[in-house]
């Protein structure tokens, strides 16, 4: 039987409700519905696209206003036969139905379960030699964390009251290439609502940006750059607000989370990278970038990622990218084998760090078996400008394994290792990590072998980074390459003094010429140097310097 979606109304109202008033409050209706619609585009700024999520709610959104609205404005005379559904209700059902099947759907089809090899196309790792990876460069060496990073940048900002009391720092710290080496930069922003009323004239005036070789930390002035505040920013409120003011300028285009950057000149700016789906919120994949000037908010759009000026560091995200590299490593034999069996399935370490190259940051993290034991298959390495993406074939220990050894070496300390570093070192792969106090002070740094993990070199912050190098050359039984060559000698002490500097227990001692040495102490030594006294004759093995020798290796005679 063919059903009716007429509704009945009283047959002693029916001519009472003039028709003026009818086509007055379908106007207030529509009037009521823009303006609603229109707000809550702007405080949400849903993406336009039929791909996301966003788009559904805002739909969803949409018919429910019309729904609750039409009950309030529509006169109350006016009553549904009980046995019928209304022509709304059926259409707000139809729609919600289809976009649960659509987004349903296309999420099924395209998932790993049945397109599992365009999942671990998503990147094109290249296998590659370790020579691919250049000799370790101490001046681009980001050897200090993000967490030591966050500490430095506090300290800096501490010093500012007049900036304190009006904004916070970012913990965004991106990593970066800047003018020939390798820093972390955030930006200031607004500490709360009130606080952004009262400043968003001027904008945030300042960025921190801190040294990741040296700790240096400074608080960069814009003003000091002949630049303005800037105005449009993540803490920014309103029409100031960063993300809302790209989805207006964008309204169909799929952000992440920009990131923070600054040119080789020092200009701020947001790095948007911009994404795409295969289906419904399933495959995410890359498909430009924006430049925001968060000065004036005027943005440049790329939508080839390699046309963007190079200085940009961070295009494609960490998250996207380890996410990308398991899904290559776990699904080139399709799903089931990535559940059952897991032949060949590799996933990378539990952590990830960068390696700068050619001005570039790659992130780096380790390979792992599916069973994700104690060693390395290898190493990856990603370019997050332009996706490049090597994997060198190197067993070892992993990223944890060698903490745990740089940590046994000055147990006495109980220092914590951060995450390490992989660099080259005579064409070894090796582990670099700084050893931190309670406080997160670096008080030590250390090389472990990545072969084998039981091979630990390990040296004061203060004694440099190519000390560092050569105690653990010295330790690999090699030579160092430059003409300040390891010399072993026998002295007589003439001096001896311990000092704990900064949780750090050294001893400086005098021998019988004159000449000035010091040691740190660690597990392979405390037995011999604790107990040294004048007079006593011992082997020395050390690294020749202007000032004070630093000692490598001691025995008793």
């Amino acid at each position: 039987m063919k059903k009716n979606f007429n509704f009945h109304v009283h047959s002693n109202f029916k001519n009472s409700i003039p028709r003026p008033q009818k086509k007055k409050t379908k106007v207030l209706l529509l009037a009521g519905w823009l303006i609603a619609g229109a707000v809550y585009y702007y405080f949400n700024h849903p993406v336009l696209n039929i791909k996301t999520v966003f788009f559904f709610s805002y739909v969803f959104y949409g018919l429910v206003l019309i729904w609750i609205l039409s009950l309030f404005f529509e006169p109350k005379q006016i009553v549904y036969d009980s046995k019928k559904k209304s022509f709304l209700g059926t259409v707000f059902t139809v729609v919600i139905l289809a976009g649960v099947l659509w987004a349903g759907g296309s999420m099924l089809i395209c998932s790993p379960v049945f397109m599992a090899k365009s999942f671990a196309n998503r990147i094109e790792i290249q296998n590659v030699d370790f020579d691919k990876v250049k000799e370790v460069d101490f001046t681009k060496t980001p050897i200090i964390d993000r967490d030591s990073t966050i500490v430095l940048g506090d300290r800096v900002m501490g010093e500012m009251p007049e900036l304190v009391s009006q904004f916070e720092v970012s913990t965004e710290y991106t990593q970066i290439s800047y003018k020939d080496s390798v820093y972390r930069v955030t930006p200031l922003e607004y500490a709360g609502f009130f606080k952004f009323m009262g400043n968003y004239k001027e904008g945030i005036p300042a960025y921190i940006l801190v040294n990741s070789v040296t700790g240096e930390a400074e608080l960069v002035r814009l003003s000091d750059l002949g630049l303005d505040g800037m105005k449009y920013v993540p803490s920014g409120y309103f029409n100031y607000d960063l993300y809302r003011k790209l989805q207006m300028q964008y309204p169909t285009t799929i952000f992440g989370d920009p990131s923070f950057e600054i040119d080789e000149e020092g200009h701020p700016w947001y790095i948007c990278t911009t994404y795409d789906y295969a289906a419904f919120e399933s495959r995410k994949m890359v498909s430009g970038v924006i430049l925001f000037d968060p000065i004036t908010g005027e943005s440049t759009k790329y939508d080839d990622v390699l046309d963007a000026p190079t200085w940009i560091d961070r295009i494609y995200p960490e998250s996207l990218v380890t996410e990308q590299v398991d899904q290559n490593g776990s699904l080139q034999n399709g799903f089931i084998n990535s559940i059952i069996g897991q032949k060949n399935v590799t996933y990378t370490s539990e952590g990830y760090n960068y390696l700068e190259q050619d001005g570039d940051i790659y992130i780096y993290s380790g390979i792992t078996s599916a069973n994700k034991d104690s060693s390395n298959l290898g190493f990856v390495l990603v370019n997050l400008r332009t996706h490049e993406a090597m994997k060198i074939t190197s067993p070892g220990a992993n990223e944890t394994s060698a903490m745990a050894s740089a940590e046994g070496e000055v147990k006495n300390y109980g220092y914590t290792s951060t995450f390490p570093l992989l660099v080259n070192v005579n064409g070894h792969p090796v582990y670099m990590m700084a050893l931190k106090d309670d406080s997160g002070l670096i008080k030590m740094y250390a090389m472990v072998d990545a072969s084998d993990y039981q091979k630990v070199a390990t040296i004061s912050s203060d004694e440099g980074f190519e000390n560092l190098k050569k105690n653990f050359i010295a330790l690999e039984g090699g030579n160092a390459p430059d003409a300040e060559d390891l010399q072993t000698k026998e002295i007589t002490i003439n001096t001896v003094q311990i000092l704990t500097i900064e949780d750090t227990t050294k001893c400086f001692m005098t021998d019988s010429d004159n000449n000035r040495y010091k040691i740190t102490l660690s597990t392979k030594n405390e037995d011999v140097v604790a107990f040294l006294k004048a007079g006593d004759k011992v082997s020395i093995t050390y690294i020749p310097a202007e000032d004070v020798n630093a000692i490598q290796k001691i025995e008793r005679k």
